[in-house]
């Protein structure tokens, strides 16, 4: 009997869905997953004779956690549409993987190539190395690709900035990789591939198969393996969460099931608390409905950095708990690949906050962390924007938030405190003002839908007056508690 969903709908927004079995089963059949975890000595992948398991290995379904046996044995079961994934420790890593995605290398229990047996074979290689004491890790929002123009778009940009970096150890991309197009994931996947350094994936509100109402992240999964996991690198100990909850075909709300709880309280159980915690989700904690429930369980960890993506702008919050906040890291596509083209045909794409199109570079030592902004294409010291007119110098401070400290100081003189205010940013307001002038967009160019809304990172102060044509070098350094520590240089002429 063919797989059928019969969906009854109740006030416009509720809907049932009845299982039927498909090809002699249901699709909530139980399969046991039995393997064994072993230190591939020479790395190829399969276990010779000499090369032993490994004990206390944490191997997980997505909720519950086992530990191998002293023989490196596991038996955990799990439902179709799970994935199984070791948490291995950070001494430990994946040998003869398929994929420098690291979760593309987790089972996925896929529910369109279903399973006869009730029990399946998954074994794990890794192999022993030092564990990184200090490393850096890029956290990538929104590359949201939709067609192969802006597939072109990413692979010029953020993928060939990506390829020539040998200082960050990992990628975070922090969801949607793709704009609703589920055929460009194989080759958004193979990018990832090209880079020097691997990466770690999550799936956003664009990665979804919608099509698929009861799998909505088999298309993702299928390619990058599980979209809940955990890992360790170094001292840190990252957590990866998919809190895209569908309430509809294409609707959906920050939340997380009580599953990914049940998951979080079961890993979190094996951490020790001194250890900095970064969970990484698409949809910003501080828009997830149910994160106090979250946020409860993080509270007694020494640091606790939430990264995510999902809403184009630059943007950090702040719980009720000092150990805790959340980077908003923005989007690599800007405002979805719009607005006027650079040199290299590529859309400006400058977000609502004013933040060029980037990412951000994470810097982890020890137990601590900092982070700086990175404009794709830009210098690195690239950290905020300074604009003037006849009253005021105004300064975006990318990475900054309103516990941010800004002074700026003119030439010899002495470090002036500025003022943060929730403003448009001086050059989107500009770029508005073009766009209804009709200025913009310019042939062979697209529109960038900005409006004239607030920006969460902006500060001022009143500018000196000249009478005459004067030079000033303008320095201006930016700072916080939370692990931002930027300065820039201007030059400004007076007239």
């Amino acid at each position: 009997m063919k797989n059928r969903i019969i969906t009854i709908t109740l006030l416009a927004s509720l809907f049932i869905f009845i299982q039927i079995p498909q090809n002699g089963y249901a699709i909530d059949k139980v399969i046991v997953v039995k393997g064994q975890v072993f230190n591939d000595i020479n790395h190829n992948g399969t276990q010779d004779p000499k090369e032993k398991g490994l004990k206390n290995i944490l191997i997980s379904n997505g909720k519950d956690i086992v530990k191998t046996d002293k023989n490196g044995q596991y038996s955990i079961e799990a439902n179709i549409g799970e994935s199984i994934f070791p948490i291995l420790p950070s001494e430990y890593t994946w040998s003869k993987s398929k994929s420098k995605v690291v979760n593309a290398n987790y089972l996925y229990l896929d529910p369109n190539q279903p399973v006869v047996q009730n029990t399946i074979s998954w074994h794990v290689p890794v192999f022993k190395s030092e564990a990184a004491k200090s490393f850096s890790v890029g956290a990538i929002g929104d590359i949201q690709v939709d067609n192969a123009e802006e597939l072109n778009y990413a692979a010029k940009s953020i993928f060939s900035e990506l390829n020539n970096r040998n200082d960050i150890s990992f990628n975070l991309m922090l969801g949607d990789i793709v704009n609703d197009k589920m055929e460009l994931l194989p080759m958004m996947h193979d990018m990832m591939n090209q880079l020097p350094s691997s990466s770690w994936t999550l799936v956003g509100n664009h990665d979804r198969n919608v099509d698929n109402p009861l799998f909505m992240n088999d298309a993702f999964n299928r390619i990058n393996g599980s979209d809940n996991y955990s890992f360790n690198y170094g001292k840190t100990h990252f957590i990866v969460l998919n809190n895209v909850f569908a309430t509809d075909k294409k609707s959906y709300e920050g939340r997380l099931t009580d599953k990914q709880l049940q998951f979080l309280k079961n890993d979190l159980s094996y951490v020790p608390k001194e250890k900095t915690i970064v969970i990484s989700q698409h949809i910003p904690m501080v828009a997830t409905k149910n994160k106090q429930e979250v946020l409860d369980l993080l509270k007694d960890y020494a640091n606790v950095l939430i990264l995510s993506g999902h809403t184009h702008t630059v943007s950090r919050h702040f719980f009720n708990y000092p150990n805790i906040q959340e980077l908003g890291v923005g989007a690599t596509c800007g405002n979805w690949w719009r607005g006027e083209k650079d040199l290299e045909g590529i859309p400006n794409a400058l977000m609502q906050c004013g933040t060029p199109r980037g990412y951000f570079v994470i810097d982890f030592d020890d137990n601590k962390y900092n982070f700086r902004f990175k404009g794709v294409g830009l210098d690195d010291k690239k950290q905020m924007a300074l604009t003037t007119d006849s009253n005021r110098i105004v300064v975006n401070v990318f990475g900054g938030s309103d516990s941010t400290n800004v002074s700026i100081k003119i030439d010899n003189g002495e470090w002036i405190k500025m003022n943060h205010k929730r403003d448009i940013d001086p050059i989107v307001s500009n770029i508005v003002e073009l766009n209804h002038s009709k200025v913009y967009p310019t042939k062979g160019n697209t529109l960038n839908p900005l409006r004239k809304r607030y920006s969460s990172h902006i500060w001022e102060v009143t500018r000196p007056q000249s009478s005459s044509l004067k030079r000033s070098v303008i320095l201006v350094k930016a700072q916080d508690r939370f692990g931002l520590n930027v300065e820039e240089k201007f030059l400004l002429y007076d007239m």
